[in-house]
């Protein structure tokens, strides 16, 4: 069996049963009243029901998925150490951060998925019964826990990445300062977009009808003028 397959059956594996574990505690501490959630006792169609808010449940779910996305991310690391104790690998600190957030992300879109077609979810309080709850949270663990360790194994290769032989930072502070290089354009143009999304929404809900269909507009405009200006650079065309 390829190695990256059994890294990808082995972290779904410890991703269901972590998810499982993660249901247990926290029904044991629903029932307690520790947390916000109640277990019901059987109702007219001899189910017990689990009842909880949404948005407790969401923030339970993503903290233990980053939490069990570090733990899934030690073991395929140390896996292919054992394996492969020869081969090339980035840091095990440096994957640590997209194995917490890519668990994060599949367990919630699975969850959500699950929750949208199981569950009955009104006024914020999610109503499922216990089996269905397993199965969500078990689907949600293994999909996550596979994932993790497939994006772990991958990036931790550096020849994944097209970086081989020389190309591979000689030391922490080389590989933190290309890091840096290279992501740091994308983010401060992300943050940007946001800070001006966010203005221009406030702007357009103080207006009103025509008001805030042609502010719209004009912003557009320059948007898509600004965009096409730095698209081609005329200034580098005269120069030339």
């Amino acid at each position: 069996m390829p190695h990256r397959l059994r890294s990808v059956i082995y972290g779904a594996a410890a991703g269901a049963l972590l998810a499982l574990v993660g249901l247990a505690v926290y029904g044991s501490r629903a029932s307690l009243g520790s947390v916000e959630g109640i277990l019901l006792g059987p109702d007219g169609r001899g189910r017990s029901d689990f009842v909880i808010s949404s948005g407790g449940l969401y923030l339970a779910l993503v903290i233990l998925a980053m939490l069990g996305g570090l733990l899934i991310a030690g073991l395929v690391y140390a896996f292919g150490r054992e394996n492969e104790p020869e081969g090339a690998r980035f840091p095990l600190r440096y994957l640590l951060p997209t194995a917490g957030i890519t668990a994060a992300i599949m367990a919630y879109a699975v969850l959500r998925a699950g929750l949208g077609g199981l569950a009955d979810i009104g006024s914020g309080i999610v109503t499922i019964s216990v089996f269905r709850m397993i199965v969500v949270l078990a689907l949600a663990g293994l999909v996550a826990g596979g994932a993790t360790a497939s994006v772990v194994d991958a990036l931790a290769r550096p020849g994944f990445l097209g970086i081989e032989g020389e190309a591979v930072p000689t030391s922490s502070r080389a590989f933190m300062k290309e890091m840096i290089t290279a992501m740091g354009t994308p983010t401060v143009a992300v943050i940007a977009i946001a800070v001006f999304a966010i203005g221009l929404s406030q702007v357009l809900l103080s207006l009103h009808g025509a008001a805030a269909v042609a502010a719209f507009s004009v912003v557009g405009a320059i948007v898509l003028g600004m965009a096409a200006l730095i698209a081609y650079r005329p200034w580098e065309n005269s120069s030339s």
